[in-house]
């Protein structure tokens, strides 16, 4: 077995995402990697939260993968996945449940794991059902995946997922658990390159707010007042379509807003804030005031620049990008005439895949994808064998490390 690719946790972010996506990208390439420095940049010493662990067990046991220095708090581990073609009986299920005891944020552990659910190679869907968070501060929330991120993976090719929230988790007003199932059905081609470049007018805004039930209609009169003030600024010359959604929040320190803006292309940007500032009695105004003005502020901004993918998404398309067939392309928009960079989290999530699978980007949001998923035929066919080219030079250059 190869020597396994070393990454440092404190590169760029520094946060749980670099260990998500290297850990996914691992058990699907059987590229081993050693994480050193864990979370290195997070207060409170960094290394492996609870939802950090839960997602490296699942993809080592799915994987079968050989698992060392991996429990609460450890700030290195190596993942060895298996050589072997068989899949492990953790991953062979139709029902998967992946249970967590604190509200640790059930959209990452999903995010971490979905890259291998949809490409491992299986040809039956599996229902998945995590328990833990679902509106949690730092980690987005299951409104936010269920309108923007599942629709935009559909957009660019990704089968269909489904999603149904079975009760809500939360990291505010009190730790609570909940839980969500998830359907993914397995790709049974490689990923097609996709283009988001063309964004189309804004045509829609749907709004979600989950807050106190007392606080119902002053929500949506400060929703009114700014959609009167900056009607033009989000739909320009086209008649607004707005959808306002409220859902009772069942604590007075429990507070969401979502603005999510669908184009005439299909994309959707969504910007959103979790309340996570001191509620104190008799200022649930100010509240609700600051929510409104910057959400709408955030969204207006995304709207603005022209973006085919809002801040939040772009970084989670970066492993699709890698592994697509073909070269994909991003549109970020512009800013003064100046291409928008990527976020800290989309350069780090852009990192790691050039490290452990070679894929490399572009300024313009564009990366030619590895063609995961290919018969070795096509792959020979495509560059010379882009993808085994690749995954042997790193196993060299690794190897010749040690």
């Amino acid at each position: 077995m190869a020597s396994p690719v070393h990454l440092e946790g404190t590169t760029l972010e520094g946060g749980g995402q670099l260990l998500r996506i290297a850990i996914g990208l691992s058990s699907l390439t059987k590229v081993p990697v050693n994480i050193t420095n864990i979370r290195g940049k997070r207060s409170g010493g960094g290394g492996l939260k609870a939802q950090h662990l839960t997602s490296v067990q699942w993809l080592s046991q799915a994987s079968s993968a050989r698992l060392s220095g991996a429990g609460l708090k450890s700030k290195e581990i190596t993942f060895m996945p298996s050589t072997r073609d068989q899949q492990s009986e953790t991953y062979l299920k139709s029902e998967i449940q992946i249970s967590q005891n604190t509200p640790g944020s059930i959209n990452l552990v999903f995010q971490a794991i979905l890259p291998y659910l949809l490409f491992r190679g299986s040809h039956f869907p599996v229902r998945v059902h995590i328990s833990g968070g679902t509106n949690v501060s730092n980690s987005p929330s299951h409104d936010y995946v269920s309108q923007v991120l599942l629709p935009m993976l559909s957009l660019i090719g990704i089968p269909t997922i489904e999603s149904e929230l079975h009760s809500r988790g939360w990291s505010q007003g009190g730790a609570r658990l909940g839980s969500i199932s998830y359907i993914v059905t397995p790709a049974t081609r490689p990923l097609p390159a996709f283009q988001l470049t063309n964004r189309g007018d804004i045509k829609s805004v749907r709004v979600t707010i989950l807050a106190p039930k007392a606080c119902e209609q002053h929500f949506r009169d400060e929703l009114d007042v700014m959609f009167d003030k900056r009607e033009t600024a989000i739909f320009g010359d086209r008649e607004p379509e707005v959808e306002v959604t409220f859902e009772d929040s069942r604590h007075d320190k429990r507070f969401y807003l979502l603005l999510v803006a669908t184009t005439t292309s299909g994309i959707k940007l969504g910007r959103d804030w979790l309340y996570d500032h001191r509620v104190r009695v008799g200022k649930l105004e100010h509240v609700m005031s600051s929510m409104t003005k910057k959400v709408f502020s955030d969204l207006i901004e995304e709207i603005e620049h022209g973006a085919c993918a809002d801040e939040f998404l772009r970084d989670q398309l970066v492993v699709f990008q890698a592994l697509a067939k073909g070269k994909s392309s991003v549109h970020g928009g512009r800013r003064k005439g100046e291409l928008v960079e990527p976020s800290l989290h989309a350069k780090t999530a852009q990192w790691v895949v050039h490290e452990i699978i070679g894929a490399d980007f572009d300024v313009e949001g564009g990366c030619e994808g590895i063609a995961f998923g290919s018969t070795e035929e096509d792959v020979d066919r495509k560059e010379g064998g882009k993808l085994r080219q690749s995954l042997e030079k790193l196993h060299v250059s690794t190897s010749k490390d040690k």
